[in-house]
């Protein structure tokens, strides 16, 4: 079976390893990570203007325009939404979704208290809601925001809605989630997710609990068995430690009612040698992977000391210069970064090779189309997981393919689309604009 992809999501600064100057000490403190619970109910505050209303669909995604659904009036006094029972098996989250404006027709800026601060997110239902059932949903992961001119403003930015995002208009309900906070506005990391080893852990209890808090929200109807992620840079790296089990000091906290179906990642999504990478607390229920990189991306390299397809040096594009190998991997600070997959010799270590043995995948071949490289694999045995890698030629750090990611995710999620159909994306696809 033939498939292949692209995606991105978030933003658009070069950030691999980058571990901040002002981070914690290597000992991580024991806090109390699950805070008290309290009503699995969305919380509505007193109503404040109305959040940036969802663009209609134009002309890059072909989705047919639908009726804009009836407004939800905003309520006058802070009140819940109404409740509906918690659907058995599913246990009470462990904090409470707040909005100052919920309504079904625009992208909702949420809160939801983690440790006694506040973390931010957007959701943005799709045109055909219906509470009467069940969609999937997106979650999505920037990249480093990182420089000193961003403000809380800019950072939060993040969560409206964009353009490229009309993919995912129709069937999918949209979650973007913020990486800033007060707290770690202070130390100067307001804008990058912590997935370093001996950091803050806040960011993992983010993930975790406002997945548990939408699982039971009756008023935002996810699918549990179609929750799927799209990481940037080091929201990509987050994504992938979330996945993989997270650090092992959060071993009886996370990712224990619910699993990713299928991520898509990009940017300098590269494991990191036994922090990001597959451990002992790792799932033994992984999920489908869409890897995608720019084939100049300075943030990564492909081949080891290797040259790749094209004639091309992968080294050359390596920051910082010059890089410093070994064992064939990359070290960068105090880490080491597998490369995102070795052409000349797929069997080296590398991260499409570790998600292939551990997914019971092996490579099978490539394709090479007009703008980029397809890398398949196939099943050992029985596995039903799909693993796609893509080298986007002529593309660095940052790029835009949401249609190739959306319809990806729609393999697993809409029965009347298939692998065949994904491949005919694909091949008709050479002449969108990735960079």
């Amino acid at each position: 079976m033939l498939l292949l992809i692209v995606s991105c999501s978030g933003g658009s600064e070069t950030e691999t390893t980058h571990v901040p100057t002002s981070a914690p000490t290597a000992t991580v403190a024991q806090p109390t990570y699950i805070p008290t619970q309290v009503p699995s109910t969305v919380m509505v505050s007193p109503a404040t203007p109305t959040a940036t209303q969802v663009p209609p669909t134009s002309t890059q995604t072909q989705i047919p325009p639908t009726t804009a659904p009836t407004q939800v009036p905003p309520t006058p006094t802070p009140t819940q939404l109404p409740v509906t029972p918690t659907p058995p098996g599913i246990p009470m989250p462990d904090a409470t979704l707040e909005f100052s404006n919920f309504d079904t027709g625009q992208t909702n800026r949420g809160t939801i208290r983690i440790n006694g601060h506040d973390r931010h997110f957007s959701v943005t239902l799709p045109s055909s809601y219906n509470s009467a059932q069940t969609y999937p949903v997106v979650l999505f992961f920037h990249g480093c925001m990182c420089k000193p001119e961003y403000t809380k403003e800019k950072i939060l930015s993040y969560l409206d809605w964009r353009p490229s995002l009309q993919s995912y208009e129709n069937d999918f309900i949209v979650i973007k989630m913020s990486a800033y906070s007060d707290k770690k506005m202070e130390s100067g990391d307001g804008g990058m997710w912590l997935w370093h080893e001996g950091l803050d852990r806040d960011d993992f209890i983010f993930v975790d609990n406002l997945i548990k808090a939408l699982k039971a929200s009756p008023d935002i109807r996810i699918d549990p068995d179609n929750i799927f992620g799209v990481g940037h840079s080091s929201g990509a790296i987050l994504l992938m430690s979330f996945v993989l089990g997270g650090p092992p000091d959060l071993d009886n906290v996370l990712n224990d009612n619910f699993t990713f179906k299928a991520i898509s990642v990009s940017g300098g999504s590269t494991l990191r040698k036994g922090i990001v990478d597959f451990k002992e607390n790792t799932p033994s229920t992984l999920p489908s992977v869409l890897h995608i990189q720019g084939e100049q991306d300075k943030g990564l390299w492909f081949n080891g000391q290797e040259t790749g397809k094209r004639g091309i040096n992968f080294l050359d594009f390596a920051k910082p210069q010059p890089p410093v190998i070994i064992d064939g991997l990359r070290k960068t600070n105090s880490v080491l970064v597998y490369s995102a997959w070795d052409e000349n010799t797929p069997s080296n270590p590398s991260t499409l090779e570790r998600w292939a043995t551990n997914l019971g995948l092996e490579y099978s071949a490539y394709e090479e189309y007009s703008q980029y490289y397809i890398y398949n694999f196939d099943p050992v045995d029985t596995s039903e997981n799909v693993l796609i890698g893509m080298r986007i030629k002529d593309c660095g750090h940052g790029f835009q393919a949401d249609g190739y990611q959306s319809s990806f995710f729609r393999i697993f999620s809409d029965e009347g689309y298939d692998s065949v159909d994904y491949d005919g994306l694909v091949s008709e696809g050479t002449n969108i604009r990735f960079c």
